[in-house]
């Protein structure tokens, strides 16, 4: 069972997921306007969670917003003549991006 701060961060909480792998296979689901955050060190596998406010669940740190991360992504794919990226994929671009505050080039 899952824990939280406060009674009130379980209304708060749109999604809870095991992985950032599993909170980007399913972006298109999340409101746009919605917070994504993740442990670090960023990787697929960090816990994430999906959230409409800007608090941080414990543990976790600010990713990107929904609507951002899922931009890189169409980026990501036109710079790749319009090839879906793979799950991994998603999370290398998603993770440069919010490191390096700019797209994954192609060679990567």
């Amino acid at each position: 069972m899952t824990q939280f701060e406060t009674p009130f961060e379980a209304v708060r909480i749109l999604s809870c997921m095991p992985s950032l792998l599993d909170v980007l296979q399913s972006l298109d689901d999340q409101p746009r306007e919605a917070t994504i955050f993740a442990a670090r060190p960023w990787a697929a596998t960090s816990d994430a969670a999906v959230r409409m406010d800007d608090e941080p669940p414990h543990g976790l740190a600010y990713l990107l917003e929904v609507e951002l991360a899922q931009g890189v992504l169409d980026v990501w794919s036109s710079w790749r003549e319009g090839t879906k990226p793979t799950p991994e994929q998603k999370c290398q671009a998603v993770i440069h991006y919010a490191e390096h505050d700019s797209y994954m080039d192609t060679h990567h």
